[in-house]
Formats: structure tokens, sequence, C-alpha cells
């Protein structure tokens, strides 16, 4: 792939002799580049030369650690994925043994909201509204090369009926997980289950974030292999408007919590940052908010502009998402560059269909 490069300094040169813009500001403008080693920015300067006033002017920078493998732009990125359905002995089609339908209605509404779909719940008309150009589909095949019965979907007996999420108590994380993932590597691991307990009633989902991104706001250690990948509850995944599923829950019944979800494996934050107005979800074209938002409050107005409560990675009721921004994709694009598994994940199906 060819990384493009821009010449900054030289383009803020030429600005500054052709506009008489003052030194302090050009090196200030020098500086951000300097210190920042990976740079998602949208920046408006206003420029005051002698013969142009309120000059405002757009720069799209963006930067990544490492020059290999960089996506080309129009690229778009396909992944396979894996559904491990955890039940209790029920039959296909009751609980949590959720049927192929209802698993097949959640990839089409990620392929929808991924890629800004025109025609779907999907799409957006807003001004930083990005198309991320990535794809997920259901594997047809198992690690061993076995051709699956039904494409992405592993039924696992996982032998009880609820499944806690706490800190001192996670059975999911310390022994459902290990024993039952596939090479995340090559997988996109995802678990339906039935949440449960006093720490998982109000639980819909959670993710593992990437390891060694080289992104703000990323600990450089995610978590283990074995570990990496979704959970989410079987009540909220996949989308009632594609099919009869009896056990879907509204507001959450349009398959947002698995876009929301992912968002966190592929780097996101959320959009209100986890803290208050101070606090950053490091994409600059999402505003600060001081706080999650939840049902559909349209005008919701907090750190001194409206909340982007239609984001993904808000806490929004499913029909009010529909976006994510052209920052959020830079981020993303960066974990798919850098963050190993990740990375291989991507250039593992590039080399599996070439």
């Amino acid at each position: 792939m060819i990384k493009q490069h821009f010449l900054l300094i030289d383009f803020f040169s030429y600005l500054q002799s052709i506009m008489n813009i003052g030194q302090g500001v050009l090196i200030i403008l020098k500086q951000i580049i300097k210190n920042e080693e990976h740079i998602s920015s949208r920046f408006y300067c206003i420029f005051f030369g002698k013969a142009i006033i309120g000059l405002s002017c757009l720069m799209l920078i963006s930067c990544t650690k490492e020059d290999e493998n960089i996506t080309a732009p129009n690229e778009t990125i396909k992944i396979p994925v894996i559904v491990h359905i955890i039940h209790n002995g029920e039959e296909i089609g009751e609980g949590p043994n959720i049927t192929f339908e209802q698993v097949k209605s959640q990839i089409e509404v990620l392929n929808e909201d991924y890629r800004k779909k025109e025609y779907t719940n999907g799409f957006n008309i807003n001004s930083v509204g990005a198309d991320m150009e990535i794809m997920f589909f259901l594997a047809e095949y198992s690690p061993s090369g076995n051709k699956l019965a039904e494409a992405g979907i592993d039924r696992v007996n996982g032998g009880r009926q609820e499944w806690p999420k706490g800190i001192l108590r996670n059975p999911i994380e310390t022994t459902l997980k290990p024993a039952t993932f596939w090479d995340p590597t090559k997988y996109l691991n995802i678990w339906t289950v039935n949440f449960g307990g006093f720490t998982g009633r109000d639980l819909l989902g959670y993710a593992q974030f990437p390891s060694n991104s080289g992104l703000a706001g990323l600990n450089s250690d995610g978590g283990l292999a074995e570990t990496d990948g979704v959970v989410i509850g079987y009540k909220y995944f996949g989308s009632s408007q594609k099919g009869d599923f009896d056990y879907i829950f509204s507001p959450f019944n349009l398959g947002r919590t698995c876009t929301h979800e992912i968002g966190h494996w592929l780097g996101l934050r959320h959009i209100w940052g986890d803290g208050e107005c101070d606090v950053d979800d490091y994409c600059y074209d999402t505003p600060n908010a001081s706080e999650p938002s939840y049902g559909c409050l349209q005008n919701k107005y907090s750190c001194r502009s409206y909340d982007m409560i239609e984001n993904y990675m808000d806490y929004s009721d499913d029909a009010c998402m529909n976006t994510f921004t052209i920052d959020q994709k830079s981020r993303i694009t960066t974990v798919l560059n850098n963050s190993p598994r990740r990375k291989n994940l991507y250039n593992n199906y590039k080399e599996l269909v070439q």
C-alpha cells in the first residue's frame, strides 16, 4: 500500500509567505504536529493578513505510527465473524439458543451501520458522518478447516442459565471464553449469553479493547488472546425489524448494542469520554459531553455544545443511533494498522482470499 505524506511544514511556510501569517501561529501549528505521534485532527485556523480577514482554513491531517500495511483509500475491510451461542440445553429458537436468522439479522445491521448504507437505519446526512468501509461476514469454516453446518455459528451448552459479569465473579472471562474462543487473529469472536446475577441484570454487552495500538486513551495491554472479542446479551442481539424474534427487547432491539461494542473492540471510547466536560474521547469531531445520553433526547446540550446523541458510542436508544465520524474512522484505521491481533486478522483474511 502507498501512504501519502503531506509536506505540512512547507505548506505552513507557503501560507505564511502569501498571507503574512504571524510567526507565533506558525510555531504553534508546527509544535502540534511535532508533539503528536498519531494525529487525526481537524484544525480550524483563522488567519488575519493585510489583504485577507477572517479566512478560515480547514486542514485534514491523518498520521499513523507505521508505514507498512496502511489501508488504502476506498478499500473495504472484511472481517470474518464467529458467534458462540451460549445456551443451557434449550432447543434452537428457545431463549438464549437463538436462530441463525437472528444472527444473520445482526450481521446485516453491522454492515448497514459501518457502511452508512443508504435507505437503512445506518444512513445519515451528518457533515462529519463517515462510511467506515468495514464489512462483516459469517465465517464458513472452523479452525480445523471443516465447513460449518451453520455459517458463523458455534453452539455451546454452557451448563448454566445465567452468566454474571462482575469484578470478583466473572465466569465469562475465567471459564467460558478460554474454553470456547477461536483464534482472534482469524476470527472476530462474539459470544451471546443470558446475562444474570446482580451485576449483570442491566448489562447489554461489553468488549475487549485492542492492544498496542499506540492510541491515546487505550492501554497497551487490552487483554489476553483467549478473552478477545465481544459479549452481547442475547436479548439485544439482532434486529426485530428483520424477523420475528420474540426474545429481543425494545428499545435495544435494532442491533446497535453490537455496533457499539465492536466500536470498542476497534478502539473507540464512549463519546462522553467516561467523564465530564474536561474528559475526551480523543476524537475532535465529536463534541464533549458531560454524561451519557439515554432515551432519545433531541437537542441535548452540555459542555457548551449540543451532544451527538446519534453517535453509536453513546448510550441512546437503538432507534436514535446512526453515526460514526471521520475521526472515529481514523482512530479505527490506526488500530487495524498497528494493533497486532486486529492487524493480523485483517491481513490473514486478505491472504485467504487472494
